[in-house]
């Protein structure tokens, strides 16, 4: 599946947070494949991959060679498909959302996220919402992630 090609791997935000440190932690994400579909793993490089604050498994369904929806499980495979997500691909630019407005993340909030995956380059975009509708967390701004060397 060529939608493999743009997330799968070791992805790290490190020069970006170096030239702007205020504003940008040091993370890390893990793309993998396995048995059953594939591994997600985000974590902050000064906590280390033993102390992931992100970690879900996923299956992938090809709707069409331009749509691909990433189907999210918790990590005994239990579904988590209130945070669902959908890919479109324009030709150039995997872009992903979510596909409704359900998704609750860090202390209970409203999730609205946005990936765009260039295959060298994977931007990514989490906010969190209260339930009246204000920003509690998260960045307006992506979070711009390099594919490591040797992948």
């Amino acid at each position: 599946m060529d939608f493999e090609k743009y997330i799968l791997g070791n992805w790290s935000n490190k020069a970006q947070a170096q030239s702007d440190p205020q504003n940008f932690a040091t993370v890390n994400i893990v793309w993998q494949k396995i048995e059953g579909g594939y591994e997600s793993m985000n974590y902050k490089r000064c906590r280390g991959a033993y102390d992931p604050y992100r970690r879900k498994y996923h299956k992938l369904e090809q709707v069409s060679d331009t749509e691909v929806i990433m189907h999210n499980y918790h990590m005994d495979w239990t579904p988590h498909d209130i945070c669902d997500m959908i890919f479109t691909f324009d030709g150039t630019i995997w872009k992903g959302s979510l596909l409704g407005d359900e998704c609750r993340g860090y202390r209970g909030h409203r999730v609205i996220s946005h990936v765009q995956l260039f295959g060298h380059k994977l931007y990514s975009m989490d906010q969190g919402y209260d339930d009246e509708g204000n920003f509690v967390w998260g960045s307006d701004k992506f979070y711009r992630f390099t594919r490591m060397k040797g992948e």
